[in-house]
């Protein structure tokens, strides 16, 4: 890879961390000379890599399936790996800002959010049937629970600071697995 190719790649990745943080804190709609300004980098650098809002929103939930695959992969040693995964989410708030609000940028039913549901689902399947064999979850649990699950967390974005946001997320997830229950 060339030192101009290694540039272009650090652009990009200088922009999809920028668009996390901005996203983050502004929501997805923020203007994109937020994300620009946020990654230091010009106008034509950030349409050279991405067309509009769509296409970051898209490659930041890619970004965020492969970390997602990641995760998947190292709990899938364990039993409860999807309860595992779940409270792990506390730890990636960040990086699920993108598949919060993806919806006030992409039509839900456009192919490539198709297929991202898919790729997604095929990820978590394996440990959703994984818990559910070793009786860990209900037996009913589906990946369109987890999109659920994930929209519970979203209300941890309330928090101001990345630290009541952490905590935030942990009740829901708490509340989640243990329920409200005495």
């Amino acid at each position: 890879m060339t030192s101009r190719q290694q540039r272009a790649a650090q652009n990009r990745e200088e922009l999809l961390e920028a668009a996390i943080q901005v996203f983050r804190t502004h929501g997805i709609n923020a203007p994109l000379q937020m994300v620009i300004d946020a990654a230091n980098v010009g106008r034509a650098t950030f349409y050279r890599n991405f067309e509009d809002r769509r296409a970051l929103a898209i490659a930041l939930m890619e970004q965020a399936l492969e970390r997602l695959a990641l995760r998947a992969e190292a709990f899938s040693q364990y039993d409860d790996g999807f309860i595992r995964l779940i409270e792990n989410h506390v730890y990636n708030l960040p990086y699920l800002t993108a598949l919060m609000e993806y919806w006030r940028v992409i039509d839900r039913d456009d192919p490539i959010m198709v297929d991202i549901y898919a790729r997604r689902d095929a990820i978590l399947q394996p440990l959703i049937d994984q818990a559910i064999q070793h009786g860990v979850c209900r037996p009913d649990l589906t990946t369109k629970d987890y999109a659920m699950i994930t929209a519970i967390l979203r209300t941890s974005f309330q928090g101001l600071t990345d630290k009541e946001q952490q905590q935030l997320a942990q009740r829901a997830i708490e509340l989640l697995l243990n329920g409200i229950r005495s």
